[in-house]
């Protein structure tokens, strides 16, 4: 595994690993908040709240010292070109989301 990566696990849900430690980044469906987007460890600890996707990526960033930013763009451009040539996959994917 690289130094850094970003791997989406579902719709608006991402596992960032950036310096040794794994971090998730989510939207939280609630309505009631200003700050819907948030970052957690890989066990589910909150760690922050961010209005807006782009500023959790920059949390993580911050404290990594890693271009997760960068690695966000290349993550949502691979997934959306990847399901342009394969939906049976997306499916496959959905499913195996739900189950987790």
């Amino acid at each position: 595994m690289s130094v850094y990566s970003v791997e989406k696990v579902q719709t608006n849900a991402w596992y960032v690993h950036a310096a040794g430690i794994t971090r998730v980044v989510r939207y939280r469906h609630v309505h009631l908040t200003f700050a819907p987007w948030e970052v957690t460890s890989a066990e589910g600890r909150r760690l922050w709240s961010a209005a807006t996707l782009e500023s959790a990526f920059r949390w993580i960033q911050a404290r990594t010292g890693q271009p997760v930013t960068a690695l966000l763009a290349q993550a949502l451009l691979k997934n959306s070109l990847s399901a342009e040539t394969s939906p049976a996959r997306i499916s496959h994917d959905a499913d195996h989301a739900s189950e987790g």
